[in-house]
């Protein structure tokens, strides 16, 4: 059976891991220790090596690991689970908008009743020093706002420019969470540091899962610019045998 077709019994249980005092710290273990050695570990498997239930082993797998045909089903399932913050914040390029972008973006809705998304503007790319060229702001801006319409987050969504690492949450007390992947939780740590500096409390620093294409490696823009993968992780046509 699907995951949508029981997609209130999912939340039920996705809610009852989340609550275990341990989940983040499994969560923060499998993402950075588990996943980037065994992108298609599965549920057994999981289960069997941080000996856990099969309910645990499921959804700290869903919440670290996705393979790129389980993204939609994932948005789908999530729309049955309650946010549990009011304010969240996310940071991006967002400049070819892939899979891996969507599951950012529905962590962060799947959390948070409002979410800022702060996009980088023209400035700031150039000091990112990126290995392929990046699309003008406002182009970037425009799918960013369709996609959010697409899925029924824009009400909810705030676009802002972003000028700096941090943005907004470094200094605004409401917010109370950062969606952040793995690549860049340094940084969301970082910001906590600054948040504590001005007296305020630390937001809680989610992780968004990885998003694995056809060729059991993750979806990323460099990739896609390479022509390795598309947005959606299909393999583009010559490319499984090369890597």
């Amino acid at each position: 059976m699907k995951l949508v077709e029981c997609g209130e019994l999912y939340a039920l249980l996705h809610e009852e891991v989340r609550s275990s005092p341990t989940f983040s710290q499994k969560k923060l273990y499998i993402l950075k220790n588990v996943i980037p050695s065994n992108f298609s570990i599965d549920v057994d498997g999981l289960q069997r090596l941080m000996n856990l239930t099969r309910g645990e082993a499921l959804i700290l797998l869903r919440e670290c690991r996705l393979w790129s045909h389980e993204v939609l089903e994932e948005i789908s399932v999530s729309s049955y689970i309650r946010p549990v913050f009011k304010l969240a914040g996310i940071g991006g390029t967002f400049d070819i908008i892939h899979y891996g972008h969507l599951i950012l973006l529905n962590t962060a809705f799947r959390l948070a009743e409002r979410v800022t998304i702060g996009l980088t503007s023209d400035e700031f790319v150039k000091g990112l020093k990126k290995s392929h060229a990046v699309r003008e702001y406002e182009a970037r801006e425009e799918d960013l706002k369709r996609t959010l319409r697409e899925h029924g987050w824009s009400k909810r969504a705030e676009v802002m420019r972003l000028e700096d690492p941090y943005g907004p949450p470094a200094a605004d007390p409401r917010y109370e969470a950062l969606v952040v992947s793995l690549y860049t939780y340094d940084q969301g740590e970082a910001l906590n540091r600054l948040r504590v500096s001005r007296g305020l409390r630390p937001l809680r620093v989610e992780l968004c899962p990885l998003v694995i294409a056809e060729d059991g490696k993750p979806i990323s823009t460099t990739r896609i610019y390479n022509g390795e993968v598309s947005p959606d992780g299909r393999v583009i046509s010559g490319q499984i045998s090369g890597g």
